[in-house]
């Protein structure tokens, strides 16, 4: 009953979208500046089921060696060496900044994928990795340390993932993705008394388990962002094609 009243209310105020079937496919994209080409990979399909599943189900770790179903990979053009191939999410888009430094991967796809944005420095470094929910809990400091002294292991896990955001004097968490409520437990019933849209863009959306609707899909204008030299941030086109930032720190 609890679950069901759970998705019940996930379709009352998320407005999601049905899905005729798990996303179960394979895609490479490829893009290329004036000395590199990257390729990026991931196989959805069944044949790499039961490695997903430990991951999504374990530590929810797709930069992981044992990582089989993506990868990205980064060649000098000029001559013609990998310097890199790392495991990565299921990215949608790919691209390289113009300045050459770094490769920005971003994803629609939510099932079983704990990140749609990641960032990796043309060495191979992982500099960003996020995931983009439609809703967060939205609490107080007062709030926040109420749910971190109740519940200090589901803390501990959210932000080992990177889940959990201070902005100002507010604490956002995003906790609403697919395994959490039995993941949280009981810390998934205190956060949803706290449910607010996303702190990034209002206009996140979401299909049932398939799709997570967060950037402009054809044309999300990425632009990094520099302060004093230093990355600071990416900033790209919601859904409504406003602008929103996302702090490389956060």
């Amino acid at each position: 009953m609890r679950y069901f009243l759970i998705s019940l209310l996930f379709c009352l105020t998320n407005h999601l979208k049905a899905d005729v079937g798990s996303y179960n496919d394979t895609l490479r994209l490829i893009t290329e500046s004036e000395n590199y080409m990257v390729i990026h990979y991931h196989d959805w399909t069944n044949k790499t089921r039961d490695s997903r599943y430990q991951m999504i189900s374990g530590n929810q770790d797709p930069f992981d060696k044992n990582n089989d179903y993506a990868y990205i990979i980064c060649f000098d053009k000029r001559s013609k060496k990998i310097l890199f191939k790392k495991p990565c999410p299921a990215f949608t888009k790919i691209q390289i900044s113009d300045d050459e430094k770094y490769i920005i991967g971003i994803s629609k796809i939510m099932l079983w994928n704990p990140y749609q944005l990641a960032i990796f420095d043309t060495k191979g470094e992982l500099i960003k990795k996020r995931n983009f929910s439609s809703e967060e809990a939205r609490m107080t400091k007062e709030q926040f340390d109420t749910f971190n002294i109740k519940f200090p292991k589901q803390h501990l896990f959210l932000d080992s993932l990177n889940r959990i955001y201070k902005v100002g004097d507010l604490f956002f968490i995003d906790f609403s993705s697919m395994g959490m409520p039995d993941k949280l437990d009981k810390a998934w019933d205190f956060l949803s008394n706290y449910v607010s849209k996303n702190h990034i863009s209002n206009n996140v959306g979401e299909s049932v388990t398939n799709w997570i609707y967060w950037y402009y899909e054809k044309n999300p204008d990425i632009k990094f962002e520099y302060k004093d030299n230093v990355l600071n941030s990416i900033s790209i086109l919601d859904t409504k094609q406003q602008r929103v930032y996302i702090n490389i720190k956060e």
